[in-house]
């Protein structure tokens, strides 16, 4: 089995054994919780936007919180926005209704001087096999290094990207909010408490006979945000905004290219398949890749659509320009100083 099928794999596997504990929390009262404060007893774990609402609403600092949202954040700096692709329902309520977001330009910086397709994510199987099958059948050409983004890379790249991200004025405009009004505004509103809210009211309306308007109000909230507003998750969702800033210093299971087999890079034919197939509309072949990465869900669909299977997410950070999505030519380049775009 491919490293791609297995991802998906796994994240089914991982998202129905949040749902079943959920439920079996629901039915033999454990205590469990849910994902948006999870734990035994004294134990738990916070959604960590929650816990920074907590701390801001009581303007005091509870020791039991700040503990649980230093386990959270040490998670998010090792994996990043892991948690969006392997632990958020929204992206599965999206695709059930068939609302994944058709983001128009993903690929239209290399895509404009290499002939990408410029779709983004959300693009359904049957179009990255056609623009996979396309881009073999153009005949190969001198390899050569996207030139369209040419930013500084480190610290200051990504506090750039951070600042020009919706989901960053979002998650600013939550938590002043919160400060302002005294209790966690969007706790009352986000999708992963609506999502889990929704189930237990089913369940006590079912096994309970509980008839409460939270069977009617938590759907139809849901609706708004992920059904009639598809690109929530990639316009204003704070939780995302919160974990992109700690997604730029995770480096551990980043997506890596092995340039000798991959289309673009070794035969320089304009393939964008990895971009049209992330929905954050990452592009493994853009100058500033590394910084794009910070975004990186690990969800895995770059892996399992690319033509030629030269898309690997490696456990250890990246050692080699083979795996930071650069061309061998644009690697060459930096290797000895020269500027990849003149070299190209």
């Amino acid at each position: 089995m491919k490293q791609g099928d297995r991802i998906t794999k796994a994240r089914v596997v991982t998202l129905t054994l949040v749902l079943v504990a959920v439920i079996a929390s629901l039915a033999f009262d454990t205590g469990i919780g849910t994902p948006s404060s999870f734990g035994i007893g004294q134990f738990f774990l916070l959604c960590p936007l929650g816990g920074i609402e907590v701390l801001l609403a009581s303007k005091a600092l509870v020791p039991v919180t700040l503990i649980s949202l230093g386990v959270v954040v040490a998670f998010a700096l090792l994996f990043g926005r892991a948690w969006c692709a392997w632990g958020c329902p929204a992206p599965v309520i999206r695709r059930f209704f068939k609302r994944d977001p058709k983001v128009e330009g993903a690929g239209e910086a290399c895509g404009a001087n290499d002939g990408g397709s410029g779709a983004g994510g959300g693009v359904e199987p049957g179009a990255l096999a056609e623009e996979a099958a396309r881009a073999i059948a153009v005949p190969a050409a001198p390899p050569h290094a996207c030139s369209a983004v040419r930013e500084a890379k480190g610290a200051a790249a990504s506090l750039r990207r951070l600042v020009r991200d919706k989901r960053t004025w979002a998650l600013g405009v939550v938590l002043v909010a919160t400060l302002v009004a005294g209790i966690p505004l969007f706790c009352l509103v986000c999708p992963i408490g609506l999502t889990f809210g929704t189930v237990g009211s089913l369940w006590h309306l079912v096994v309970d006979k509980q008839v409460t308007m939270s069977v009617v109000v938590f759907p139809a909230a849901l609706a708004v945000e992920l059904v009639l507003y598809r690109k929530w998750c990639m316009n204003l969702c704070p939780v995302a905004g919160l974990l992109n800033v700690f997604g730029h210093f995770a480096r551990l299971f980043r997506p890596r290219i092995d340039a000798s087999t991959c289309l673009r890079a070794s035969q320089g034919k304009p393939c964008t398949v990895c971009a049209s197939a992330c929905a954050e509309r990452i592009d493994l072949h853009a100058e500033d890749a590394a910084v794009q990465l910070g975004e990186c869900t690990r969800c895995g669909e770059c892996v399992k659509q690319c033509p030629t299977a030269s898309i690997r997410i490696k456990a250890k950070p990246a050692g080699s320009a083979a795996y930071d999505g650069r061309s061998t030519r644009s690697a060459a380049s930096s290797d000895r100083g020269d500027d990849p775009v003149k070299a190209g």
